[in-house]
């Protein structure tokens, strides 16, 4: 799959998260072009623009605020996967995934 296969989050979205469509495509990109947890991909699927929760987070300008996105989700990993059954090997993805966003994050 291509990253023209996939569209990106509208721009209002992309502004709320202080990035451009260039940064999503190459967190996407950078992801295989598939969700990190449940590896997904694919023009069907709905994708979220994952971001840490940190206080303020709102408030904070958006060069600051683009910090914090981790990534690119399928919806359904965004909003259900961490709270419901997984297996081993789905938490170590999660982990992989999170641990590449903190050492992005504070590199």
């Amino acid at each position: 799959m291509t990253p023209r296969d996939v569209k990106p989050p509208q721009a209002a979205t992309l502004r709320r998260y202080g990035i451009t469509q260039a940064d999503w495509l190459d967190l996407f990109s950078g992801q295989g072009h598939r969700c990190p947890v449940c590896h997904k991909s694919g023009t069907t699927v709905r994708w979220a623009t994952d971001h840490d929760h940190v206080p303020g987070w709102k408030a904070k300008p958006p060069a600051e605020r683009a910090r914090y996105v981790r990534g690119v989700l399928c919806s359904y990993c965004n909003h259900r996967r961490v709270n419901s059954r997984m297996t081993a090997e789905e938490a170590r993805r999660i982990a992989d995934y999170l641990q590449a966003y903190e050492e992005r994050r504070d590199g």
